[in-house]
């Protein structure tokens, strides 16, 4: 776990991702997030906008994300939902763990914080069962 002196909380990464060229649900999509991110009051320090199938995690613009958390730039990666950062669960959830383990969330305008870490409560329910 990466130790971190956080100066701040609300510094924001956009993240947005199309899997076919279409300009315009691009630019909807960085307009949206950038909405979203204003209404919350972060501050906004970088915005990725890329096309790219969902199921490649080796892409330009989520490279320029792990770059970013990695030079401890971003408290937030904020994107429209979880889907956008990829399609395949295990590499999603794999992704979103590395981010946490640097203090920092992916949060998406969909639903909120993304943990894949279940709830004790859940857990101790699920084991009395």
């Amino acid at each position: 776990m990466k130790n971190r002196i956080k100066k701040q909380d609300n510094r924001a990464w956009i993240y947005c991702r199309v899997a076919h060229p279409d300009d315009m649900a691009l630019k909807f999509q960085q307009e949206q997030m950038a909405e979203y991110a204003r209404k919350q009051d972060w501050e906004v320090v970088g915005m990725t906008a890329e096309q790219g199938s969902g199921l490649d995690f080796n892409r330009k613009g989520l490279k320029e994300v792990i770059e970013a958390v990695e030079a401890e730039r971003v408290d937030i990666v904020l994107a429209k939902s979880v889907c956008r950062i990829g399609r395949d669960v295990y590499k999603t959830m794999e992704c979103v763990e590395w981010m946490n383990q640097y203090g920092v969330k992916l949060i998406t305008a969909d639903n909120g914080e993304v943990n894949f870490k279940p709830a004790n409560d859940t857990i101790g329910f699920m084991m009395t069962v």
